[in-house]
């Protein structure tokens, strides 16, 4: 059982650029889906305004606005892992 635990930490750890880049495709990725569930959103309210239905489209406009809320903090988190992964790169250049 400890086996299992501690034979993933004798192998090589990847490097902290390498888990900065694999945090920054996480990061696009959900993104890329809260972009869609905002678009989504959209839609069904639109939906809803038509067969007027303006609580229903409300509540998809609070859902909305929640989405951009989410998007603009993985925004952030982006931008402060760019500035991680620069760092990193200009000390390992400064290391050669």
């Amino acid at each position: 059982m400890f086996a299992k635990l501690f034979d993933s930490c004798k192998g090589e750890s990847p490097s902290s650029s390498d888990q900065l880049k694999q945090a920054l495709d996480v990061l696009e990725k959900k993104e890329m889906v809260l972009q869609k569930k905002i678009s989504i959103e959209i839609e069904r309210a639109k939906e809803f305004i038509k067969a007027k239905n303006k609580q229903a489209s409300m509540q998809c406009l609070k859902r909305k606005k929640y989405y951009e809320g989410q998007l603009d903090k993985f925004g952030s988190f982006q931008m402060r892992k760019y500035d991680q992964l620069n760092e990193d790169l200009d000390q390992e250049k400064s290391k050669d």
